[in-house]
């Protein structure tokens, strides 16, 4: 047999080496690209061995075995998953996933695979089945709407509309009512011609009547909004859901004592859905009399009923409220009936007066340190708390009888490696001691996901009297000057005047640095009235009507930033504008998500904006369009 002697020619060696380089890249690449876990939503399974995490960074769904504390499984999506609903008989779990053009996927636990996927809305955050396991109701938050499933087929019966950013959803246990929890208020914000006007902003609760979908709605107090979380007591008798407070009525001239936004959990009582205030009791504050408890988010009852059980997103703590005695010393308050002004008295008299009450709740709560950042979604299993905290990517176990309870920190991924981004996110939510005074708030208190919370507030960079509505920030910075009045330059000097004159702490310029990469990297969601991510017939008659130089909508907003970034009079000057005739042109990107509209947010509808408000006769002619070509026109600018 002949031997010979292999010589590599200097092809072969060159593509040894280029395999060898792109081996090595890869590594590097896989070492340096951020693999996020994102823990958002947790649901126990029904033998409670189990806790399921929608890891919405990750893409997956993380099986927790609650025996030996770890992560045994991780089911993919291929979708970043916004919610988890367990169905009756425990064996199927449901996901709500994606954004526009959002699915349910219904996931068998024995296998751990997918066997349906079936669209619902843009944005499906959670949910709830029926006790009978018949029907299930999933959340679409930017659709506006609960899709109505019949079970086990998945097969969607009906929309129901909800009022804005519907974001969970609790049933009664007969399986009669469902109640969601509609995130941002969607109400003016002022009342141009009206200066005594008494304004009224606030979510809104829709009351879904299952068997014949029909809804009605419960107002929650003044300055209730970015909702996150609900639960219902195991009775039924009790709806509970997280909020921020806001105190919008007032300047923000300081922080002490909750002046600018407290936190609380508002109480539905369900058995009183047919008096004129549809059962709703009051508001209680979670926060202490100097210490605030910025951003709850994720609610939770024990199995017995005797404890709730609240997780703070802004200041890493849960919260623990024994029930029994909450409701006992409400039912000691006189009813709000007989405070028909609804005015508070200045001491804890009435129902109503309880929002005001920082120290309801001394001796009935019970604040619990946390590690990490982000404490979102919470489930309890027996004694303990199970919390999961979304910048971390751990699960905090806290066994709440403890006296001095401390967390134990359970890892569900790899440390993340956090980009200037990613860091810039978690400072943006962060009301911990060193970025806001007293913890009262965060960032994302009033810019949630870095838009707006739908209130006007009165802040002191431009004059004081003469509140204004928070805007989305979205591109601000591609769009300077910042603020309606012009008064800052550029987004970046928002950030750091925002530390020193809204949070009330000095601004660190590293922290800052990343908080404009995290603000800068926002981008527009599409939106829900595009069709198959295009425009429909209807909008694009509308954009014809936009570019028409007659109607001169491209004078002031000319694509594609749709701002031409000046300051105009478009004759929006109200009562309390001190003289202040020309306001910011804003972007008009995404602008079906950031009513209320002008920069005193005095209209809901952006028809109204030119029916009522005449806007745009200054550079164009609006007036002469019929309500068919308004109707475009808006239908375009919605779809934007």
């Amino acid at each position: 047999m002949n031997k010979h002697t292999y010589k590599p020619n200097l092809a072969t060696a060159l593509f040894v080496v280029l395999l060898f380089w792109g081996v090595l890249q890869s590594y590097l690449i896989a070492e340096t690209v951020p693999s996020y876990k994102g823990p958002l939503a947790m649901v126990t399974s029904k033998d409670a061995t189990k806790i399921y995490i929608a890891n919405h960074d990750g893409n997956e769904i993380g099986v927790f075995d609650v025996g030996t504390d770890k992560i045994v499984n991780n089911i993919p999506l291929g979708k970043k998953p916004n919610g988890l609903i367990l169905g009756v008989d425990g064996k199927t779990l449901y996901a709500t996933s994606g954004s526009y053009r959002g699915v349910v996927q219904a996931i068998d636990l024995s296998s751990g695979k997918i066997t349906k996927e079936v669209e619902t809305g843009h944005t499906p955050t959670d949910g709830v089945v029926t006790p009978d396991g018949k029907k299930l109701y999933v959340c679409n938050r930017f659709s506006t709407d609960v899709s109505e499933f019949d079970l086990p087929e998945l097969k969607l019966v009906r929309k129901i509309k909800a009022v804005r950013e519907p974001r969970g959803a609790v049933v009664t246990p007969d399986g009669k009512k469902v109640y969601v929890i509609n995130g941002t208020p969607n109400d003016v914000n002022n009342v141009p011609e009206d200066e005594n006007a008494r304004i009224i902003v606030s979510s809104l609760i829709t009351v879904i009547d299952v068997p014949s979908g029909t809804t009605t709605n419960i107002r929650l107090s003044n300055g209730s909004g970015s909702l996150h979380g609900v639960t219902i007591s195991p009775d039924g008798r009790y709806v509970f859901m997280t909020e921020i407070l806001a105190r919008f009525q007032v300047p923000t001239t300081h922080l002490e004592r909750g002046w600018v936004n407290t936190s609380g959990i508002s109480i539905i009582d369900t058995t009183k859905l047919s008096e004129p205030n549809g059962g709703f009791l009051t508001t209680i504050l979670l926060d202490d009399v100097y210490q605030g408890a910025a951003n709850p988010w994720g609610i939770t009852i024990s199995a017995d009923g005797k404890l709730l059980c609240v997780a703070i997103a802004g200041t890493s703590e849960i919260i623990t409220i024994n029930i029994e005695k909450m409701i006992a010393k409400i039912t000691t308050l006189k009813p709000d009936s007989e405070n028909p002004e609804g005015w508070s008295t200045g001491k804890t008299t009435y129902v109503g007066d309880v929002t005001n009450d920082l120290a309801f709740l001394v001796d009935i709560k019970k604040r619990i340190k946390v590690n990490g950042k982000g404490a979102r979604p919470v489930v309890m299993i027996g004694n303990y708390a199970y919390v999961g905290m979304y910048f971390s990517d751990t699960v905090q176990k806290v066994d709440v009888n403890t006296v001095n309870a401390k967390a134990v920190e359970i890892p569900i991924g790899a440390k993340p490696n956090l980009t200037a981004v990613r860091r810039g996110e978690i400072y943006w939510h962060d009301a911990s001691m060193g970025f806001c005074f007293q913890s009262w708030h965060s960032c994302a208190s009033c810019h949630p996901d870095g838009r707006m919370d739908a209130y006007n507030w009165d802040l002191l960079n431009d004059g004081m009297g003469n509140p204004k509505n928070a805007k989305s920030l979205v591109w601000c910075q591609k769009t300077p000057p910042a603020m309606w009045t012009g008064v800052r330059a550029t987004s970046a000097v928002c950030t750091r005047t925002g530390f020193q004159y809204i949070l009330f702490v000095p601004p660190d310029e590293v922290v800052c640095k990343d908080i404009d990469e995290y603000v800068h990297s926002l981008e527009p969601e599409l939106s829900p009235y595009l069709v198959n991510g295009k425009l429909s017939e209807k909008a694009e008659r509308g954009k014809k009507i936009f570019e028409d130089k007659k109607v001169g909508c491209v004078t002031c907003h000319p694509a594609p930033l749709f701002t031409d970034k000046k300051l105009h009079d478009v004759n929006s000057k109200v009562y309390f504008d001190h003289g202040k005739t020309d306001f910011d042109t804003p972007t008009l990107v995404e602008i079906w998500r950031t009513g209320p509209y002008l920069h005193d947010g005095r209209y809901t509808d952006l028809k109204d904006v030119f029916k009522k408000g005449k806007h745009g006769d200054v550079e164009g002619d609006i007036e002469s369009l019929t309500d068919q070509q308004l109707d475009d026109l808006v239908e375009y600018l919605l779809s934007l």
